[in-house]
């Protein structure tokens, strides 16, 4: 009887392979060549999967945000506020991997400044961030009645904007000086939590 395939999981063996490239080489760095010797596949099934090594570094750029979204996703039980300190924390680089993640996520934020497509990926990402964001302050503040009554309408959604921005922008600025080694990942998520906690 013939192997059944997961093209899916295959897909997702060769972006990791990718990712593993970009981490260590950067993106200019990428070729098929060096990703089929990462995932131990040929450079036929890359081509097979993702055709170019344009598309392949594209559909990583747009995996590497489904696989943020899909951490994010796990966190729907979660209160509002709990919620929002996930989405402005989690790319806090924490371990060894978090880092090899946001080094890459940074080669792709270097790449979109000459790469329309890539830069689209990443700025539709980060406006769904910031949309979330405000939505959950919203929901927050919602939540306590004190702060429901003295919100109101459009001031409180400029507000929630400002705030979000503010964070995001926080979280930007932290996770640099955690990738750099400048501050520890314990205290950048503690400066999170207390700027969450002030909303």
């Amino acid at each position: 009887m013939p192997k059944v395939v997961d093209h899916e999981e295959r897909r997702w063996e060769i972006v990791y392979a990718l990712w593993q490239v970009i981490a260590e080489h950067g993106i200019e760095g990428v070729s098929l060549r060096h990703v089929a010797a990462a995932a131990d596949v040929s450079m036929g099934r890359i081509q097979h999967y993702f055709g170019t090594k344009e598309a392949l570094v594209l559909a990583g750029c747009t995996a590497l945000v489904q696989s943020a979204h899909g951490g994010y996703q796990e966190t729907a039980e979660a209160a509002p506020r709990e919620r929002l300190l996930h989405v402005v924390s989690q790319q806090i680089p924490r371990d060894d991997a978090g880092r090899i993640g946001v080094s890459v996520w940074y080669a792709y934020v270097a790449k979109s400044i000459n790469h329309s497509a890539v830069r689209q990926v990443l700025a539709e990402a980060r406006r769904g961030a910031e949309e979330e964001c405000v939505r959950l302050i919203q929901a927050d503040r919602a939540g306590r009645a004190d702060a429901a009554r003295s919100a109101a309408g459009d001031d409180g959604d400029q507000a929630a904007l400002e705030q979000a921005r503010r964070l995001l922008a926080l979280a930007d600025g932290l996770t640099l000086r955690v990738l750099v080694g400048d501050l520890e990942p314990g205290e950048a998520v503690a400066m999170l939590e207390s700027e969450v906690g002030r909303i």
